[in-house]
């Protein structure tokens, strides 16, 4: 996401057949619009070398993108099982919206082929700002991102997983390696980390947890995406949370991502 860097243009591939497997169980207006692009013909479709894995970067029609990262383009991790990540992906998006924020673009789980299963995010249009050129105004809505974070255990939150659009508006992107049921955060906000959780934002976590542990529908969803553990570790980051009021400390030598933009 961000500043589209196309690399490797692939005409010879626009006639992909893009599968929903995945989409919004909540039809948010966003997610709507992103249908109807996925419905649209493929202009062109790109190669991509995005951080270790390879992805597709689709154009379509109606002079919108997407971004394609399939299984198949997953390269092995040391901590995480392979093949995982774009799940987690999706993953993020749908807990993101049970809890109302941050503002993630809507991703999908798809089967496109002839690469087969794989997360697509619409592409959002970067200022080409990222973390440390917005802090100074928007350390609130910067906070919120620290606490998604270690609800989501994000071991990857670098400067440049921030966006900012052309109408001011702020993007959390790149959810691949989330939701360990080890502790691995790795994040480069650590002005806002340890601040002490409002009442207004732990009303909206305590409704957050009440749906999901008892929506029957959400915690399907959750055990097609990852394992028992991780989902139990889910609750356990929730209540600590829920108990404490705070973030929990955090180490810049051990929780920092690299590189850092």
């Amino acid at each position: 996401m961000g500043i589209i860097n196309k690399k490797t243009k692939m005409n010879s591939k626009q006639k992909l057949n893009i599968t929903i497997v995945h989409e919004d169980p909540f039809n948010h207006f966003e997610s709507e619009k992103f249908l109807y692009t996925l419905n649209k013909k493929i202009k062109n479709i790109y190669n991509l070398q995005k951080g270790t894995n390879s992805n597709l970067l689709l154009e379509f029609a109606n002079e919108e993108y997407a971004i394609y990262k399939p299984e198949i383009g997953e390269r092995p991790l040391y901590d995480f099982p392979l093949g995982c990540l774009y799940k987690r992906e999706y993953a993020s998006y749908i807990f993101s919206l049970l809890l109302g924020w941050p503002n993630i673009p809507p991703t999908f789980i798809v089967n496109i082929d002839p690469y087969g299963h794989g997360s697509i995010q619409k592409i959002i249009f970067n200022k080409g700002l990222n973390y440390f050129d917005l802090l100074k105004i928007k350390t609130n809505d910067f906070f919120k991102f620290a606490i998604f974070d270690f609800l989501i255990n994000n071991a990857d939150r670098k400067g440049g997983h921030c966006i900012l659009d052309e109408e001011n508006k702020l993007w959390s992107i790149d959810h691949g390696v989330t939701f360990h049921e080890i502790f691995k955060v790795r994040t480069v906000m650590f002005d806002v980390w340890e601040k002490i959780i409002s009442g207004k934002i732990i009303k909206e976590i305590t409704k957050l947890k009440l749906k999901f542990i008892n929506d029957k529908n959400i915690q399907t969803l959750f055990k097609e995406l990852l394992s028992n553990s991780e989902i139990k570790a889910i609750t356990e980051r929730l209540d600590l949370i829920l108990e404490t009021k705070k973030l929990p400390p955090i180490n810049q030598n051990d929780n920092i991502p690299w590189p850092l933009i």
